[in-house]
Parts: structure tokens; C-alpha cells; sequence
């Protein structure tokens, strides 16, 4: 124990990484935890409503890390904690680090399952064609250098050469921070040097001698996870790819948690600079890939929902949590990356894509930008599928949109033992019609569970896709009825009643896991994908009503969930209508292509702004129907539409015969 002015100091020791910190008394252990740079899982931003938090606080008197621990150093339970306690979800020793605080020396111990494990982001680059025509041109340069008896500046005469030669405009400005590099550049490649110019009207860097290489950053800031393309300005190529988690999911796994978080005062500047450095993060590590610099990169495109887009400008977000969910900010935008605080070039451009309403943002216009719903004479529903479900119906006649409450259930959060996309977790799911025995396939593992010794296998969770296609499976084994209700008539040693009463389905026993315990899918976890399911199929049953359609004539998923899941399963159980299954695709990461051709192509920005304005928005929360709608839908498939394309293979009369 330390003392700092009256604030005691108490040393705490983090198991099984071994890590020591002496922190003030008072710190939650989940902030301990993080100075040292051990993540532990936290979806609901310190709101204890996740449980993913849990550790387990270890009794040792001066044992071998010289530690007195107890139970009684730590803060009392909070209510929740007595509340998760009470329904067994909480044990003894065991305690939910956003809520604990320090109160003496600790040895805590981080169980697997609620570690943060490396991300597995899916946000690749598509094939989309684009035209090639950027905001930012190089120009080489040679001018003489200056003599006794000239009266004009280095800038003046290089802005004359620019325009004499090149015919650029002659109110051609130049950006204050680049005018500072211009004499070093000029006399470092005598006389010579090449001038980056953006949009035709500022020169924002200059380089000694001839440089052709021209890079830009495509961006899709998600809530989850971020991607971004580094892209050949002069090619049109895309050079590198990187992405990662969303630094910002320490606030909250969906966008209302971060709203709420953001209210105290210094929440959001904090917010704010956490994202822009993990962009600047990202260029690094794309730079990085082709051996060129953070530095080089001269543009970036971002796209994202609104919340996110108002984080990164550092915009107040309350309105977007409120009726009528008002933006502050709708139209594109072009600020410099030095005033954001991304660590790139800093008088490089950032533009940011127009967004559509409070909650359908600039990654929608994106997406159907790659899509191109509106230049297609068919009928086409564009889902893109994460943490808030976003909808796009229409042609070229007309378009719709909503934006649907999905929740986090469809990416594994608010799941038992749901987790994100990482090693380990369980990714791919089959169950026996007959036997209702199950193998299953963890990501970076290409072997199913059955042709793997049980302890080889590790698995550590379910991600979204495995919740999805268990719900499936198992209606189709007859284990789950037309209500979500988990049952059986016959006896099945995986259906059982769990400590809390609740029933649950086994998918991995927990010799088959690293966390030490089974693995299950509980009728709570049923109840969350039927009302992200719900939400989806009836926004889109809304929008066709409204376009005056009974189906699509081809549905579009898009976005990291909807290049992953099964089409066949999700169909199955209701996400989407039908349309047949051979007009149904995935298209991965639109939204990020979206980005990638606003990059490439400033006429794509112009018709992005145009879509953004001409897209009409139907409010879903205030909508007349959509309870009704979203009631109906949170039948396993539907309570009354049919879906011919699956009812003959995945009905348990058809799995029985």
C-alpha cells in the first residue's frame, strides 16, 4: 500500500498474464485492468448488463505474488451484482470488473471467456469496377531558384508555374503547415520538386525532386469494427488492407451506449481521439505493408453511421438519442486530418460522405453506392447487418430506407456465451435431426469438432453467424417451436434446465472448450435472435408495403455479418422475405467499397450527395404497422408469410422424413 497526498495506493496483480499495477483505491478493476493493457471484454460500456466483465477475485496471504487478497478488498456488490448473484449468474468469488472498485492489494484472475481475444474483422475490399478520377493530382515542377534582385516569394513563383503550365486556377491557395516544407523541398531537389494538389484549388504538400506515388485511405467506421482500404491514387488499386475493433467499444457495444457515454463532461473529447487514432493506427499499418509512411497518405474517405460519423467530428450526440433523432450535420464534409487529430499527412483531406437521418449514416450511402440499387430496373432489398440493422429498398424509380433496431445479438453480444469474431469462437454449427448430436467448426479452424480429440478443439464462444444457424438447426431437429420455445417431447441429453432454471441447449461440452465449462444456447439467447430477426424482416416488410410491392425481386446482404452467415439458414428462420434463394446474395463490405469509389472518383461524391437527398426515410419507431409487424416476425420463420424456397427442408417434418 502506497499513499499519494490522502488518496491510498494499492498494488493489484492480474492472473494469468502476471501483470502488476498500483492504482488508487476506487479504480474499477476493469480500468486497472486496462493500464496494463489486459482487455477484458465489456459490450455494455460499464452498464453491468453484458456479464462479460466477470473475474474472479483470488484469497492469497502474501503468497507468490506477495500479496494479502481478499474478498473484503474489494468495493461492495453493486446492485446489479446482487441482482446477477441472486439468479446464479454470479458466483462466490466472482465479480463484474466495470462495477468492483480497489480497496486493498488484489490478485485477480481474468477467466478465459471474459478476455478480449485478437478480432477477426471481415472488411476486404470487393471487385467493384470504378472510373478513375481523385480529388489529388501530383504535378512535377522545375523552377529556377531565386537570385539576388527577386522580389517575388518561393510560393508566388511556383503558383505562376502551376498555373502557366498546368492551367490551374489562379487563386490556387496552399495549405499553411505544407507552405512551411516549401523552401526545404525546393533547395533539397534544386529547383525541382512535385506539388500535390487537392480538388484543383490547394496545394497541400510538397516533395523534393519527382514523386509519383499518390495513396488515399478508404475508411468504414463501424461501431464494432473498423476497416480501411489504402488505395493507389493513380491506378485505382488497392494496395493494402487493415482493420480492427472499434477502440470506442470500451463505452458500449452499440451506438445508445456511446450516446449515453458520451454525456460526461470529457466523455466525448475522449471518444473522439480514441477513434481518430486508431484511423491514424490503421494507416500505419497499411503504410507499413507496402513500405511508405502515414505521412504519404494524402485523402481519406470516411464513411459511417451517424453516431459514429458525430463522434469522430466531435459533434454532441445527445439529439441522435431522442425523438425526432435529429443530426447536427448532414451533408458531405471536408476537413483537414490535423484537425481531427488523425496521424497522417496533416494537411492531407478528409471527406466524410453525406448521411441520410439520425440513424441511417454515410455507410448506407455508401453501400448502395457499391450496390447501385438505383440504376437497376429490379426491385432490390439492400440489408446491411451490424450492430443497427440498415435497410435500403428501390430502383431507379424510387428508394427507401429505415434503420432497424437489431441490437448486438446478430454479432454474439447479449448471447450466453456469445463473444466476437476471434479464434475460438464457434463459427459453424450442425445438428442431427435424429440424434441431436452436434459438431461444429471454430474460426481458424478448417476441421469439424467430430474429426478433432476433443481437448485440441478450444473452443472459447459463439459468434453471431453459430447463434444464427444453431436457432435454425434446431428448429429443424424440432427442438425449438414456431415460438422460440426450446423443448422436446422425446428425451435429449444436450436440452436440459440450467442453474437458473432457464432452459438450454448444449453445443459444446466443456472438454471441447478452453473456458471450462459447456458451451450452451439458451432460451434467452433464442428470445435475442428472434427479435433481431423481427426487426429486420419487418423494417422490410414495411418498406415494400410502402413502395406498393409484395417482394423484392432480389435481396442484397451486405456488411461483415452478411458476408459470413448461411443464406439458407437465415432464410430459414425468417431474416429476410423471399425471394428465392438464387436471387439472394452477399456482397461483404459495401459500405467500404462505397468509400473506396468516393475515393477514386469525386463525380461518385456528387451522386452520393444526390442519394442522400433523394432517398425517402421511413421512420420505424413511429410507423403505423410495425409493431404489428415486428410481433408477427418474431415467429420462427413468420407467423403468417410463407417461405417456399426452405419450408420443404428446414420444417421438422420435413428433417423427420
Amino acid at each position: 500500500m502506497t499513499k499519494s497526498g490522502t488518496t491510498e495506493s494499492f498494488e493489484v496483480c492480474f492472473l494469468p498474464a502476471g501483470l502488476h499495477a498500483v492504482v488508487p483505491g476506487g479504480t474499477p478493476l476493469r480500468d486497472a485492468a486496462r493500464l496494463l493493457g489486459v482487455e477484458i471484454e465489456s459490450l455494455c460500456g460499464g452498464r453491468a448488463s453484458c456479464g462479460k466483465c466477470l473475474v474472479r477475485v483470488l484469497e492469497s496471504e502474501a503468497g507468490e505474488d506477495g500479496l494479502h487478497s481478499q474478498a473484503a478488498h474489494v468495493s461492495e456488490l453493486s446492485d446489479a451484482e446482487r441482482r446477477a448473484r441472486a439468479a446464479g449468474r454470479l458466483g462466490d468469488q466472482e465479480r463484474f470488473s466495470c462495477q468492483a472498485c480497489v480497496e486493498g492489494e488484489l490478485v485477480i484472475y481474468v477467466p478465459e471467456a471474459s478476455r478480449v481475444g485478437r478480432p477477426i474483422v471481415r472488411k476486404r475490399a470487393g471487385e467493384r469496377e470504378c472510373a478513375l478520377a481523385p480529388a489529388i493530382r501530383k504535378y512535377f515542377v522545375e523552377i529556377e531558384l531565386a537570385t539576388v534582385g527577386e522580389s517575388r516569394g518561393d510560393w508566388d513563383r511556383l503558383q505562376e508555374e502551376l498555373c502557366v503550365r498546368f492551367g490551374l486556377d489562379r487563386n490556387l491557395a496552399v495549405d499553411p503547415l505544407a507552405l512551411r516544407t516549401l523552401a526545404e523541398a525546393l533547395r533539397g531537389g534544386r529547383g525541382r520538386l512535385t506539388v500535390t494538389v487537392w480538388q484543383g484549388r490547394e496545394a497541400i504538400r510538397f516533395e523534393p525532386g519527382f514523386s509519383e506515388r499518390v495513396l488515399g485511405l478508404a475508411v468504414d467506421l463501424g461501431t464494432t469494427t473498423l476497416g480501411a482500404l489504402l488505395c493507389d491514387l493513380q491506378s485505382g488499386q488497392v494496395v493494402a488492407q487493415a482493420s480492427a475493433h472499434n477502440p470506442q467499444i470500451r463505452w458500449g457495444e452499440d451506438i445508445m451506449n456511446r450516446i449515453a457515454s458520451a454525456k460526461p463532461p470529457g466523455q466525448l473529447a475522449a471518444m473522439q481521439q480514441a477513434v481518430a487514432e486508431a484511423i491514424g493506427e490503421l494507416a500505419r499499418d497499411a503504410t507499413l505493408a507496402i513500405d511508405a509512411k502515414p505521412d504519404d497518405v494524402v485523402e481519406v474517405v470516411v464513411v459511417a453511421n451517424t453516431v459514429m460519423h458525430h463522434i469522430l467530428l466531435g459533434l454532441d450526440v445527445h439529439s441522435l438519442g431522442v425523438v425526432p433523432f435529429s443530426p447536427t450535420l448532414s451533408r458531405s464534409l471536408d476537413v483537414k486530418a490535423r484537425d481531427l487529430g488523425i496521424p497522417i499527412l496533416p494537411s492531407a483531406n478528409v471527406h466524410l460522405l453525406p448521411i441520410e437521418a439520425g440513424f441511417v449514416g454515410a455507410d448506407n450511402v455508401a453501400a448502395m453506392l457499391a450496390a447501385a440499387p438505383h440504376v437497376s430496373e429490379e426491385l432490390t432489398l439492400l440489408i446491411d447487418i451490424g450492430t443497427n440493422g440498415e435497410l435500403v429498398l428501390g430502383n431507379r424509380d424510387r428508394l427507401l430506407s429505415a434503420s432497424c433496431p437489431t441490437g448486438p445479438a446478430l454479432e454474439g453480444a447479449n448471447i450466453r456465451f456469445g463473444m466476437r469474431a476471434a479464434r475460438g469462437a464457434i463459427e459453424k454449427i450442425r445438428v442431427d435431426p435424429a440424434t441431436h448430436e452436434v459438431r461444429f467448426r471454430t474460426i481458424g479452424v478448417p476441421r469439424w469438432s467430430d474429426r478433432q480429440p476433443p481437448e485440441e478443439i478450444g473452443a472459447r464462444g459463439l459468434c453471431g453467424s453459430a447463434v444464427l444457424e444453431a436457432v435454425a438447426e434446431l428448429v429443424r431437429a424440432g427442438l425449438i417451436d414456431s415460438t422460440g420455445r426450446l423443448y422436446s417431447e422425446l428425451p435429449c441429453r444436450r436440452l436440459r434446465q440450467g442453474t437458473d432454471g432457464m432452459w438450454e441447449f448444449v453445443i459444446a461440452w466443456a472438454e471441447q472448450t478452453v473456458i471450462g465449462e459447456d458451451i450452451t444456447l439458451t432460451q434467452a439467447d433464442v428470445r435475442a435472435i428472434q427479435l433481431a430477426k423481427a426487426a429486420l424482416y419487418a423494417g422490410s416488410r414495411l418498406l415494400l408495403e410502402r413502395f406498393g410491392a409484395e417482394q423484392p425481386d432480389r435481396v442484397v446482404l451486405a456488411g461483415a455479418f452478411g458476408s459470413v452467415i448461411d443464406l439458407e439458414r437465415a432464410l430459414a428462420i425468417g431474416l429476410f422475405p423471399d425471394c428465392g434463394l438464387d436471387n439472394v446474395t452477399a456482397v461483404g463490405n459495401a459500405a467500404g467499397d462505397g468509400a473506396r469509389m468516393a475515393l477514386l472518383n469525386v463525380t461518385s461524391r456528387q451522386e452520393a450527395e444526390l442519394l442522400a437527398r433523394r432517398v425517402e426515410y421511413l421512420e420505424l419507431s413511429t410507423a403505423r404497422g410495425f409493431n404489428d409487424a415486428f410481433v408477427a416476425a418474431t415467429q420462427l420463420p413468420h407467423a403468417e408469410d410463407r417461405f417456399p424456397s426452405t419450408e420443404t427442408r428446414w420444417s421438422p417434418k420435413a428433417a423427420a422424413g
